[in-house]
């Protein structure tokens, strides 16, 4: 038990501000970032020559980008708004693992929100590497394919990350709410990378070279998996 300004704080509520202040900054972080990352692909790699317009390709993109804000923010709502104490209604959804006793578990979900911001230095290397060529959907008028770093594991690094980021928050915030993001997340990503890359094959400049580099690196986001 401590005490902050005459008021007892438990170690649980020490852990859950912990966890809520590693979300708010990493989230904070990401979303500047990647802010910083499109402006300057869009100014060194110019305008897209193609979008999916399609209501498919539109409404995958809200999907996987609501579910993995859900996460996060249902936690901040539940914690936050109750003194840094999950709710009852939060614990429903609790992992359940009995071997893991309580204090252990405090130290995992400490560690596991440690990750979670460490995981912004891995989306900043995958920006890095992606350059102009980021974009939602599209190709650019100075296109390339960026064939280095880790998209020379993966084709799709960034979803690799975005997945690992929800694995993380499930074992930071111990239930299984990301979880449910997480496989949400897995069939939009699915889609949406088979549309991304028909857009690439599609584009005559782009075309042969997206071909060889699908031949070198032929795993999507999972390595020797998918």
């Amino acid at each position: 038990m401590y005490y902050l300004a005459g008021i007892h704080i438990s170690h649980t509520q020490t852990v859950e501000a912990i966890v809520a202040a590693s979300t708010v900054v990493t989230l904070s972080r990401l979303v500047k970032k990647q802010s910083k990352w499109f402006k300057k692909a869009e100014n060194e790699g110019g305008k897209t020559t193609d979008r999916s317009n399609t209501f498919m390709g539109r409404f995958v993109t809200r999907v996987h980008s609501y579910a993995i804000m859900a996460a996060p923010l249902s936690y901040l709502v539940a914690v936050v708004s109750n003194k840094f104490v999950q709710p009852e209604w939060y614990t429903k959804a609790s992992l359940n693992i009995p071997a893991i006793e309580a204090d252990t578990r405090l130290g995992i979900r400490i560690a596991a929100a440690v990750g979670f911001l460490g995981s912004v230095w891995c989306h900043e290397i995958i920006l890095r590497e992606l350059g102009k060529q980021f974009h939602f959907i599209a190709v650019r008028q100075n296109a390339n394919v960026v064939s280095t770093g880790p998209y020379a594991v993966v084709r799709h690094p960034l979803y690799t990350t975005l997945l690992g980021q929800l694995a993380i928050l499930s074992v930071a915030y111990w239930s299984w709410i990301p979880l449910a993001s997480f496989g949400i997340c897995i069939g939009a990503f699915g889609y949406k990378m088979a549309l991304e890359e028909r857009l690439i094959e599609e584009d005559p400049t782009m075309r042969d070279a997206y071909t060889a580099y699908k031949t070198k690196v032929p795993y999507k986001i999972i390595p020797y998996i998918w």
